[in-house]
């Protein structure tokens, strides 16, 4: 079940070679065998709840000491490093405060309070202020820097300036320029050598402070973690997988990341025929309704294709679901058997011969009705095919009149919405009366049931309340 797409999925026929004894032959075997498919031979009702961390991926490749390559943004010598640091494993993640501050809530209440991982006395606070040059060479009043950081040659250069301007009187005015614009020379170089000592204690400074903060996740993995800094940082993108979409939805939802939460969701929804199963279970622990829904459609469409292995990571009360929902689905197949379609069947009011038209709909209807039990249990997607558009048999359905033709399948298609209580096509409603004209009224319906129409909700589903007699004892 490694790799499993969905048109193989469900194209593919499992129902007698993985479960022998759950195959009916023939529509008048009893479905008892059948009711047993979603129960663990073992122990049919004796299943303990699984942890998330116990279940193993057949797609997860990477041990927990494996070393993942990190991308360049997250390491400590890129060209913008990141100034918190983040351990996860027994790998280290130097990512950028300000985004993480804005990703999750979780990183914005731990880097912005006075916790443990940023927490630092105010004497180890670095406050580094660039003083300006004075405008004029003999005022010093203006030059009085702060002691964190001075430019030091600027100093040298403008008492040197003030000697010159002493000695003014002593010089010629030819020399005056000259050693003015040596002066000025100076004074350039030093104000580069002075950025440059600037930048080399700033480094420094940086490297002796350390990090801003420094977070330790004990229960995360690192790829994991790696992965979710690449959907957080505008620059990368971040795959979603099988392999890591149940980790990034469990930290997504750690973390409080809602959009991360969506693009998993989008995924599992799009590519639950790949793995229902597995996504299942993912709706299971993070009570998502309509993945549950969704994925819960395929294992009912395929009920002997999932190993006791598989079966056994779902829960109790979901197995007990499944079970209910596909005894239900058996039933009604059953009293489809049992319905006279040409005793019930009127054609249109045009019909020229309509006893003639019941006999062939009652035939194909017969037809298609074996049909669906030929290779064993039948599916629901293979009974809406069979029953409900009357599609696979041959030869097809075929009468005389067009209007015959259109109401004779809009018949069929009631019938069979009433009976597993789809509704009226494009209403969501419950199902109308069965004659021939409303079914036929509601023929060119623009939607309709799907061909997985067969689900379980998540929750419980109402029951119907029992209206007690007022009769007195």
């Amino acid at each position: 079940m490694a790799t499993n797409p969905s048109h193989i999925l469900i194209a593919r026929n499992s129902r007698g070679a993985h479960n022998p004894s759950a195959s009916l032959s023939s529509p008048t075997e009893t479905h008892a065998a059948a009711s047993g498919i979603f129960r663990s031979s073992a122990s049919p009702w004796l299943l303990e709840e699984c942890e998330t961390d116990d279940i193993v991926s057949d797609l997860a490749s990477e041990s927990d000491d494996e070393a993942i390559e990190i991308d360049e943004t997250f390491v400590k010598n890129s060209p913008f490093p990141g100034t918190v640091k983040i351990v996860v494993e027994s790998t280290t993640f130097w990512a950028h405060k300000e985004v993480l501050f804005f990703a999750s809530p979780f990183f914005e209440a731990a880097l912005s309070g006075n916790w443990a991982e940023t927490g630092r006395p105010l004497s180890m606070s670095s406050v580094i202020t660039i003083s300006q040059p004075p405008s004029n060479p003999g005022d010093r009043s203006n030059h009085e820097g702060p002691t964190e950081m001075t430019f030091a040659p600027i100093q040298d250069v403008e008492e040197g300036d003030t000697d010159a301007t002493r000695n003014d009187g002593d010089a010629t005015p030819s020399t005056s320029e000259s050693e003015s614009s040596d002066a000025e020379d100076k004074k350039a170089q030093a104000i580069d050598e002075s950025l440059a000592k600037l930048q080399s204690k700033t480094g420094k400074r940086r490297t002796k402070t350390g990090p801003d903060a420094v977070i330790v996740l004990k229960e995360e993995r690192a790829n994991t973690f790696h992965d979710f800094l690449k959907f957080v940082y505008p620059h990368l993108e971040c795959t979603i997988t099988w392999n890591n979409a149940e980790n990034l939805m469990n930290i997504s939802h750690k973390l409080c990341v809602t959009a991360l939460q969506h693009e998993c969701l989008k995924f599992l929804l799009t590519h639950a025929a790949g793995r229902p199963i597995k996504a299942l279970r993912i709706a299971e622990i993070f009570e998502e309704e309509e993945l549950f829904r969704e994925s819960s459609r395929f294992v009912l469409d395929n009920p002997g294709g999932w190993t006791e292995l598989e079966l056994d990571t779902l829960s109790r009360d979901t197995l007990l679901k499944l079970e209910k929902r596909r005894n239900w689905f058996l039933e009604r197949v059953l009293k489809l058997g049992l319905t006279m379609v040409a005793k019930e069947y009127q054609c249109c009011a045009t019909c020229p011969d309509p006893a003639n038209c019941a006999r062939l709909l009652e035939e194909k209807w017969k037809q298609a009705y074996h049909a669906i039990f030929r290779f064993g249990p039948p599916q629901p997607s293979m009974v809406y095919r069979y029953l409900r558009m009357l599609e696979g048999v041959s030869p097809p359905l075929s009468l005389t009149h067009l209007s015959c033709q259109t109401t004779a399948k809009a018949f069929v298609a009631t019938l069979f919405d009433r009976m597993f209580s789809l509704g009226v096509r494009g209403s969501g409603t419950d199902a109308a009366p069965l004659n021939a004209r409303s079914a036929a009224a509601v023929a060119g319906a623009a939607t309709g049931p799907r061909r997985h129409f067969l689900y379980c909700s998540l929750k419980p589903e109402p029951q119907p309340q029992v209206k007690r007699s007022r009769e007195t004892v």
